[in-house]
């Protein structure tokens, strides 16, 4: 008997043992012998927890979920209790976010506590952390899909496009190829006008002609209209009509000559009746237009010189600005009587230069024209105005550069502003030294010069 006793003593003793540390492990397991601290959160899904789920702190196993209260209306959340270890409370403060995670791609449903900020409060027993709705695979699968269908809808509508798009480039570029490749084997007009070299200078010189002429038949009309008046208060109305016929003839030479170019133009696309190409009926018609224009020229340089001019020329000195060197002008006694007024612009107030290194007009040099014109009233838009460019450069040949091109300025201003005429506003680069009755020794920047209208 004494055997058997002691068996089942040590059966229950060992029984006893094992019960023990079996019941050991499993509060160790959960935290059970451990000093523990109960806090909430809610949540509107709880994404497959359950009561018993595992509570980490930073990936830190700190407890698990001891309950899950089910809202009372749809629009509720979920409230979960979670049992967490003390001695992780130091992490934990009152902007710590709770967040439901996965254990791998499938595996068990877990929360997990993120760390607060220093700044930030400790939290107390029985508080409820803010926490973040989880997002479920098959969502974010849905949206991603989506997008990929659009995107696959506009790649298509793009390519279409682009395909529509290259084909009309495609055609475009043939077709230019085909005209540029005619024209450059001298088929058609401009084809001759490109490959034959005789039509090209002789068309040149016409133009050259033709430009000469113009500006010298403006330069004759200009003075013609201010001579008017001096030919009426002398009686000598007859003799002016005579000099006015002989510049509506040059006129009418210039016109007769360009209505010819234009019908043999015309005629040209063709052989004429004697079997002549277009090329060369083109050439002896530019070479006709280039005798015209080059005899308009002398008869209008020569006008300047006719009898009725010769006298109003010579009194005043000179036949155009062009004709004079700033020595010339700062002499001239005529400049000296006639002028009425002057404007000086400063060049740090009215210039400036621009990108390409050119001297332009500043807005506050405007405003100065403006004033002027505004003081000197309606007369000064009746009379002649020569605008003086001035500059201090460092070398000769800089300040008349400089001086020509803030005259310019100057110049093209008042003409498009004020509507003037350009006959009437002439411009000249004095370098850096005005005239000895300008009462200035020397200058930078511009002057508008107003004369004497003239009887």
């Amino acid at each position: 008997m004494k055997p058997y006793r002691a068996a089942v003593a040590a059966f229950v003793i060992l029984g006893t043992l094992l019960f023990g540390l079996g019941l050991f492990l499993i509060g160790d397991h959960h935290k059970a012998f451990g000093h523990q601290m109960n806090l909430y959160t809610e949540l509107a899904n709880v994404n497959g927890l359950i009561s018993g789920a595992h509570v980490r702190v930073s990936g830190y196993e700190a407890g698990q979920i001891t309950q899950i209260e089910v809202p009372s209306h749809p629009n509720g959340k979920f409230r979960l209790r979670l049992h967490i270890d003390d001695k992780l409370k130091a992490l934990i403060r009152t902007d710590s976010m709770v967040t439901v995670e996965t254990d791998g791609l499938v595996g068990d449903k877990f929360l997990l506590v993120h760390n607060g900020t220093d700044g930030a409060s400790a939290v107390a027993e029985g508080a409820t952390l803010q926490s973040r709705e989880p997002l479920e695979l098959s969502a974010i699968m849905q949206k991603v899909s989506g997008t990929i269908d659009q995107a696959d809808a506009t790649m298509g509508d793009v390519r279409a496009r682009l395909d529509n798009a290259l084909d009309a480039i495609t055609h475009t570029v043939n077709n230019t190829n085909g005209i540029v490749t005619g024209i450059r084997e001298g088929h058609g007009p401009v084809g001759a006008l490109i490959t034959d070299q005789h039509i090209t200078d002789d068309l040149k010189g016409t133009m050259a002609n033709t430009r000469q002429a113009t500006a010298t038949l403006e330069g004759v009309s200009v003075r013609a209209s201010q001579m008017v008046t001096d030919l009426q208060s002398r009686d000598l109305v007859g003799k002016a009509d005579q000099s006015m016929d002989n510049i509506r003839d040059a006129s009418a030479q210039i016109d007769e000559s360009s209505k010819q170019l234009n019908i043999n133009l015309s005629e040209a696309l063709g052989p004429d009746a004697a079997g002549r190409t277009a090329g060369e009926n083109l050439q002896g018609t530019l070479a006709n237009v280039n005798t015209a224009t080059s005899n308009m020229a002398d008869d209008t340089e020569a006008l300047k010189h006719e009898f009725f001019f010769r006298g109003f020329f010579k009194k005043r000195g000179f036949y155009s600005l062009e004709d004079l060197t700033p020595e010339d002008y700062r002499n001239s006694a005529y400049f000296r009587v006639q002028t009425k007024a002057r404007a000086w612009l400063p060049e740090a107030d009215a210039f400036a230069i621009d990108s390409g290194g050119r001297q332009v007009l500043t807005g506050a040099g405007r405003q100065q024209i403006d004033a002027f014109v505004g003081q000197e009233g309606a007369t000064i838009l009746n009379s002649p105005i020569v605008v003086e460019g001035y500059s201090k450069a460092q070398s000769s040949s800089d300040q008349v550069i400089e001086s020509r091109e803030r005259a310019i300025q100057v110049r093209d201003y008042i003409e498009k502003h004020f509507h003037l005429s350009s006959k009437s506003v002439g411009m000249i680069g004095l370098q850096s030294t005005p005239s000895v009755t300008s009462g200035k020794s020397s200058w930078s920047g511009a002057c508008i010069v107003v004369l004497a209208k003239l009887k």
